[in-house]
């Protein structure tokens, strides 16, 4: 052995730090603790990695059984990762495989150099030329390929997207992951020999790079999704508003003209009064009350976004004869973003509005409780009666009554509450689906600070 432990655990420390240092930048917004805690944690992350290889190198290298050492790496890494970041685990697998070819090919790129320009030297493993040829392979490659991976995996951190396509995303890293470990491992060959050959370089560049085009293309197409949500929801939410400025309209001309016609209503019930019929009279003002919408509400609520969605969907249950009795306490302010409001609430009403008007037989009603709940916590329970059973898919997410496929409403729902700290369970029992919502606002003030 040429080389002395320092110039081992600097090596390493390099290798395994930058990789660690490039995905703390890009995950550290939503990291589950406060960030110096999440920091401790992917040096501490980086120091395993160190001490594995460490084991790997003086205990195991008899048994050729590197390419197992590399998998248990991954898996100890994801599982470190998922520990300190909170958020959707397809979304973390995705960002992880993605990292980890990219340092595969610093690796070997390093060696590379080194052979290059130190060729005795390279052949004694981890001496402080290794480290050199590392931080140039890093300064050529790792720079340029992780800044473009940076801008665009950072763009994705924000964006939810629906949690189901992120079930299946990672695979496309993952699949570039393993030809990653076929290229150094699935060879009669030393990784030091993988290293000497251009060919090998050139080859895992071009796998990166061509994995980094379908990276960058799948992030495109998620972003340009999110966008496409944010733009329908403002459009639904333009739509309430709109709906609701006609039905106040409309109420303001039926006050005009009940005002014009009092006096006619005051003489049509002093003459039924006079005639001493009852019926007749509790009649006509059952027939004057619901012809002019005196038992529904104006405002439900304190807070205007979840006021008017409530009255634009009670507006549209009332034309299809659904019953609606709707009981939200929301302040005015709230820490909740108003279009993730009027989402959950709009997706929720829209789908209860839709089986209540599918259904054949029976009462149709629809049933709203909960609002804001001491503690700072966020709750409500919407029930609607159905004749038909939803569909569950083997993941546990509905499946959609409008399309082939799951329901993007309520898988929307579901993102937003976990995004919050909460959560969405959507229950069906013989006659009636039950959707309640839970979240806790404070989880996302705390993760911006």
């Amino acid at each position: 052995m040429r080389y002395t432990a320092f110039e081992y655990i600097l090596y390493n420390s390099l290798r395994s730090g930058a990789i660690i240092a490039l995905a703390f930048g890009i995950l550290r917004k939503k990291s589950r603790f406060s960030q110096e805690l999440t920091a401790v944690l992917f040096v501490l992350m980086t120091g395993v990695w160190v001490a594995s290889s460490a084991v790997g190198l003086y205990f195991l290298h008899r048994y050729n059984i590197g390419a197992t050492i590399e998998v248990l790496q991954s898996i100890m890494l994801l599982v470190f990762m998922c520990i300190a970041i909170k958020d959707n685990l397809g979304k973390l697998m995705f960002i992880f495989f993605m990292l980890y070819t990219v340092g595969g090919l610093v690796s070997i790129a390093g060696k590379f150099i080194e052979i290059q320009i130190w060729p005795v030297q390279a052949y004694y493993a981890y001496s402080w030329t290794a480290t050199i040829g590392l931080l140039l392979s890093i300064l050529l490659i790792l720079l340029p390929f992780g800044l473009a991976i940076y801008y665009d995996a950072c763009a994705i951190m924000g964006k939810e997207g629906e949690s189901a396509v992120w079930r299946y995303c990672w695979l496309i890293p993952a699949t570039f992951y393993l030809f990653w470990l076929q290229g150094m491992y699935g060879k009669d060959e030393t990784a030091m020999q993988v290293s000497e050959k251009l060919s090998n370089i050139l080859y895992m560049l071009a796998i990166n790079a061509s994995a980094y085009l379908i990276y960058h293309m799948v992030m495109r197409m998620i972003i340009d999704h999110n966008h496409l949500l944010q733009a329908r929801a403002e459009n639904q939410a333009l739509t309430v508003q709109v709906t609701q400025f006609k039905d106040l309209r409309e109420r303001i001309e039926d006050a005009r003209r009940t005002r014009h016609d009092l006096r006619h209503h005051v003489a049509v019930l002093q003459n039924i009064a006079e005639s001493g019929d009852k019926e007749a009279l509790l009649k006509y003002i059952d027939e004057f009350r619901k012809g002019h919408r005196l038992d529904e509400p104006i405002v439900y609520c304190e807070n205007a976004t979840a006021s008017t969605v409530l009255s634009y969907f009670a507006h549209m249950a009332a034309d299809e004869n659904i019953v609606c009795d709707f009981r939200f306490n929301m302040p005015a302010e709230v820490g909740i973003d108003k279009s993730d409001l009027a989402v959950m609430l709009g997706n929720l009403l829209e789908n209860a509005v839709q089986a209540c008007k599918r259904q054949t037989f029976g009462a149709r009603r629809i049933k709203l409780r909960g609002g804001l709940q001491e503690g700072g916590m966020i709750a409500f329970i919407i029930d609607n009666t159905t004749d038909v059973e939803p569909k569950l898919g083997e993941t546990g997410l509905l499946r959609s009554t409008k399309h082939e496929g799951y329901g993007i409403g309520t898988d929307s729902v579901r993102s937003i509450a976990e995004r919050y700290g909460g959560m969405a369970e959507y229950n069906y029992e013989p006659g009636m689906f039950h959707a309640s919502v839970m979240l806790y606002p404070t989880e996302v003030e705390n993760s911006n600070v």
